[in-house]
């Protein structure tokens, strides 16, 4: 069986276009997402549906008709090569499903989900809400550094529920370039044509991989990180109100395309630190990939538990997290200080962020993060005005990914 070319980039671009051009998030509002957390949790979903429930999972990951086993070993073999980072770049992915104690795990599910996907069912007292929901948090708040918590309140739980099951992923990376602290100054960051509001801008000028593409109106520059082939790549409509057309045409977008026609030229670079914490029920998002019967009473999760039937997903949430500032690592702070010869630079170009954009971070095989940055968190807006140039900047995200398994009626 052979796999699509690209089915996690293919997943990503349609899950974005999903959730934020089509309506499910406010249009107004900054948001980061996980398509790889979310498409982990599905894949562990997909090992345990069958019939048409496992049809829509496919068709909505974007994965061609085979066998799990060799998608599953595609994963494990992807997400290894992830993860071989250097000392730069931290990231950690970790996944549990909890089970309802009274329950037993298919035995054929309990293999695939440990060998591939690291999943490890952990029995819970789902009668207990208060003490199940604890268990969770404190456990997704461990994993990220402590920058999410609460996630699940008591009442996302009760006795029915058969299993929760959740993905976290928590990123930490040192740009391979950083930022001087030294350098950062407020500048205006215009919301619309009449709104702006201040922000703590930084400033470089190096050489970035850079493309201006005409067909989105828009620019883009990469960013890479420390010892990775992980970069931040922030795609800015040349339009202060260009956002949505950009987002329009995102689910168009070729990832490999964008990375031949990029190219090395020195770039003035501004922008702000910004930071995000968003949460997005995920089932009205999935429905719009065709993923719907996982969610209600005809769902076909037969291969997922031994001795229960009619179990259907009843929720599906996602949380993510996003800190880009030169605070540093939590351990240390580095100042960067660069000298420049102060000559004209030929052909140099600038590229502001002073207006609302997206973002994404990625490495060439798949999606880590996706989000946009619409507008700081509103103080006082003013009327508009120009502004500067130049800094070490840490990027913090973190997000969990968790589905609730219910019993329900089967038709």
């Amino acid at each position: 069986m052979s796999m699509r070319a690209d089915p996690w980039s293919d997943f990503a671009r349609e899950l974005y276009t999903a959730a934020f051009d089509k309506g499910v998030v406010e249009r107004g509002c900054n948001a980061v997402i996980s398509p790889i957390s979310i498409q982990t949790s599905l894949m562990l979903a997909l090992v345990g549906a069958a019939g048409r429930t496992a049809e829509q999972l496919r068709a909505g990951l974007r994965l061609d008709s085979g066998d799990l086993q060799h998608i599953a070993r595609y994963y494990q073999a992807m997400w290894t090569q992830l993860c071989s980072n250097g000392k730069g770049i931290t990231l950690k992915s970790m996944n549990r499903l909890f089970v309802n104690q009274k329950l037993s795990v298919h035995r054929e599910f309990n293999a695939m989900a440990e060998k591939y996907f690291n999943y490890k069912p952990e029995p819970l007292n789902f009668a207990d809400p208060n003490g199940a929901t604890q268990q969770i948090n404190e456990l997704v708040e461990l994993a990220t550094e402590h920058k999410i918590r609460d996630l699940l309140q008591p009442d996302a739980v009760n006795a029915e529920t058969s299993a929760v099951l959740v993905n976290v992923l928590y990123f930490k990376g040192l740009f391979r370039k950083p930022f001087t602290p030294e350098w950062t100054t407020s500048d205006d960051f215009y919301i619309d044509q009449h709104r702006r509001v201040e922000v703590d801008m930084m400033y470089q000028e190096d050489k970035f991989k850079y493309v201006e593409l005409p067909e989105l109106e828009a620019r883009a520059i990469e960013l890479p990180f420390e010892d990775s082939d992980i970069q931040l790549l922030i795609m800015l409509p040349n339009k202060v109100c260009g956002l949505r057309e950009l987002e329009q045409q995102l689910s168009q977008l070729d990832f490999a395309d964008l990375e031949q026609r990029m190219h090395m030229v020195d770039v003035d670079i501004a922008l702000p630190r910004f930071g995000i914490e968003f949460d997005l029920d995920l089932t009205e998002t999935l429905k719009l990939l065709g993923i719907c019967d996982v969610f209600g009473n005809t769902a076909d999760l037969s291969r997922l538990f031994q001795d229960a039937t009619g179990q259907k997903i009843s929720a599906a949430k996602h949380r993510g997290y996003i800190d880009v500032n030169e605070a540093g690592c939590e351990a240390a702070a580095v100042t960067y200080l660069k000298v420049v010869p102060m000559s004209l630079i030929m052909h140099k170009k600038t590229f502001k962020v002073n207006h609302p954009f997206v973002f994404f971070i990625r490495s060439s095989k798949v999606v880590l993060f996706a989000g946009r940055f619409v507008a700081p968190q509103l103080g006082a807006s003013r009327e508009p005005t120009p502004t500067p140039t130049h800094s070490h900047t840490h990027t913090h995200t973190h997000t969990h990914t968790h589905s609730s398994l219910n019993s329900g009626a089967r038709k």
